[in-house]
């Protein structure tokens, strides 16, 4: 027993976590070392003074609450309140008060780093969303006035006589192309950051080369730099959600075109074949540095382009989560002069 005593004792001094034993007026009877460095005041400033003095005032009457239920010999587990440190700061305390007798003993955690933790944690998760808030309602108040002006393009084009205007209303249509594709990536940031994630149609369809066809060529009116070479074998149908994987094949082109080496091809090929549907998108140029592809699929990495034309970095991103989407895989190689991005997913 003297032993267990002695353990008991030696707790009471090192622990770092305060410990205490009120009497039945709510008066400190006994206070552990641990009290000086957490609040600054000594044993003896603290010895004989009412609880309710340390405390905020926002706190005293619910600390009172808790306190009478544990005259009544209930014990109090994990009550938190606020008690004043010598300098006027306050310090977050959770509780455990058990009663034996005329007595309550206490022990005390200072929880007041994870408080702050918590509240930081709150205010970057609600700045987060309120971003992510923005970007849906930018990319939704953009959509009208961008359809106007393709509209007008097409119009303009129907009629033009002019070979010059021909080619200034062709140049629009790539650059409402080009905006089209941001404002669906940033309307897929939110809403993949606000929970619901990149959503997905899949179905059984046939018209799947037609649609990669069709990137293809919208790709190709923007830029006449790159020999964009394909080979496109899908035969029957594929279960996909066909416009999802079109956007995957512009946002890899797009990339390619950004940067690759002008003087090599683009070359694009797709296969359907043992219930699986692979999609590569290869371009030459400089291999893309080590500590560049552990990034290459974070929102917003651009990493270097050769201008400031092509986007916010959200293409490769996207092109990933909608693999994901589609329980597959994005996968990239580069090397000897040559970048390749392979999309293998069940289809």
């Amino acid at each position: 027993m003297t032993n267990e005593l002695q353990q008991a004792s030696r707790t009471w001094r090192v622990t770092p976590d305060m410990m205490c034993i009120l009497d039945r007026q709510g008066c400190f009877v006994a206070v552990n070392p641990a009290w000086e460095p957490t609040l600054g005041w000594t044993r003896d400033e603290m010895l004989g003074q009412p609880y309710i003095d340390f405390l905020h005032p926002d706190d005293v009457e619910p600390s009172i609450q808790a306190f009478e239920v544990v005259k009544t010999g209930k014990p109090v587990l994990r009550f938190e309140n606020r008690y004043r440190h010598r300098n006027g700061d306050y310090r977050w305390f959770s509780w455990v008060a058990v009663p034996e007798g005329e007595r309550f003993y206490c022990t005390v955690r200072d929880v007041t780093e994870d408080k702050h933790r918590i509240e930081l944690i709150k205010q970057k998760d609600a700045e987060a969303e309120l971003r992510e808030l923005f970007l849906a309602v930018l990319g939704h108040d953009l959509r009208n006035p961008l359809a106007a002006m393709e509209a007008g393009t097409r119009l303009i084009e129907r009629k033009a006589d002019d070979g010059k205007v021909l080619q200034i209303a062709r140049q629009m249509q790539g650059s409402a192309a080009r905006m089209t594709e941001l404002i669906d990536n940033l309307m897929d940031l939110a809403r993949d950051r606000l929970g619901s994630g990149i959503a997905i149609e899949r179905e059984a369809t046939s018209s799947l080369p037609d649609n990669l066809a069709l990137v293809i060529d919208e790709i190709r009116l923007t830029t006449d730099e790159f020999d964009i070479r394909t080979k496109i074998d899908i035969q029957g149908e594929v279960v996909c959600d066909a416009s999802r994987v079109a956007q995957l094949l512009s946002n890899l082109l797009a990339n390619a075109i950004t940067h690759g080496d002008p003087a090599s091809p683009v070359d694009v090929q797709a296969a359907h074949a043992d219930g699986r549907l692979t999609i590569s998108v290869t371009n030459g140029g400089a291999p893309i540095p080590e500590a560049t592809m552990k990034q290459l699929f974070q929102p917003f990495f651009r990493g270097s382009v050769r201008d400031s034309r092509h986007g916010l970095g959200l293409g490769l991103y996207i092109a990933h989560q909608i693999a994901a989407a589609h329980e597959g895989t994005l996968d990239v190689t580069s090397a000897n002069g040559e970048t390749c991005f392979r999309l293998d997913i069940p289809a």
